[in-house]
């Protein structure tokens, strides 16, 4: 994480609303609006008072299209977009995870991923074969380029161009993050391995292995020299130089007293984790041995996202609990 010298001084909870459904997805929007998808399809949009009817019955993915439209995904019903005037969904079969960057919305699906103009979205996309299999992680890693994992490994898609770039025989990717102005990679799989892979030759990278359980909660410090994950109760984090030389051992914490169920890193360096329990610790960019902020839920911890500024934080539990918090950094004494 950056060497910021400060820690949080204050976390206060702005909004505290229940969905009819487990919360599935968070998404932030660039103007500092909320988006939480529920398990039953509908969705809450800005404020607690907006809450739609079911938009799609089993929802797997959803983002901000702009600050008036959202997209959702459904790996049945295809992609169904709000915002548009468009009264029905775009068909794509096994659809899971959707992102949108530079003009295009990409929708990925088994062994497939479609490309969409936005924000009118193009009825008739261009379909990409990955060859991945089921499909887990989505990722914009840079320009026209985008990172899919899934159960068959890892592939780069040239968007633009309608192709796979890059392809890696890895096992099954379960968690990806990138960092294009540090120019790495980081994905996570099945196995209990971290990959720390450098985009100018993906083909030799560092296997980080030592994990008993698969690690599916991943993330990546903007500065792109540290990578933080979470295998069952613990978080550790490794240090990476900028030539890509991972340290030897990770820094280890035993974070939680139950399964980790989500871990975010925000903008300013601060780290969100998640429990079973429905406990949330918050921990300072130093990542001391004890978080600096507790919130704790009614559940299970499902979902967590920073906004984009890194000043509030939104946390979804199984019940429907949805909770945001301001978060306000001060500095060390």
């Amino acid at each position: 994480m950056p060497s910021f010298d400060h820690v949080l001084t204050t976390v206060a909870v702005d909004m505290t609303t229940m969905l009819p459904d487990a919360v599935r997805v968070l998404d932030w929007s660039r103007q500092g609006r909320i988006l939480a998808i529920a398990a039953n399809g509908s969705a809450l949009v800005g404020s607690s008072d907006c809450l739609t009817a079911p938009m799609t019955p089993d929802p797997s993915d959803a983002v901000w299209l702009g600050e008036r439209a959202l997209a959702v995904v459904d790996p049945v019903v295809g992609l169904v977009t709000a915002g548009f005037n468009r009264d029905r969904p775009t068909p794509f079969c096994g659809a899971r995870r959707i992102g949108t960057h530079g003009g295009r919305t990409v929708v990925a699906g088994n062994g497939r991923l479609a490309v969409l103009g936005h924000p009118g979205i193009n009825p008739t996309p261009e379909v990409v074969q990955t060859g991945i299999g089921v499909t887990y992680a989505c990722v914009h890693v840079g320009g026209t380029i985008w990172a899919i994992g899934g159960t068959d490994g890892l592939v780069l898609i040239d968007v633009a161009l309608g192709c796979v770039d890059t392809r890696l025989e890895l096992p099954a990717v379960v968690a990806i993050v990138s960092r294009s102005a540090a120019g790495r990679l980081v994905a996570s799989d099945l196995s209990g391995a971290i990959h720390v892979l450098e985009l100018s030759d993906l083909h030799h990278g560092t296997e980080l292995t030592g994990y008993c359980d698969s690690v599916r909660h991943l993330s990546m410090a903007h500065s792109g020299n540290i990578v933080l994950a979470a295998a069952d109760d613990q978080i550790t984090r490794w240090d990476i130089a900028d030539d890509g030389l991972v340290a030897e051992e990770p820094t280890s914490v035993i974070a939680h007293s139950a399964t980790i169920t989500g871990l975010e890193l925000s903008a300013e360096g601060f780290l969100a984790t998640g429990d079973e329990d429905g406990v949330v610790h918050i921990w300072s960019p130093l990542l001391a041995s004890c978080p600096v902020a507790t919130l704790r839920l009614d559940s299970e911890v499902t979902a967590i996202a920073w906004s984009h500024d890194g000043s509030r934080l939104a946390i979804g539990s199984v019940s429907g609990q949805l909770v945001v918090a301001d978060i306000e950094a001060g500095e060390l004494a």
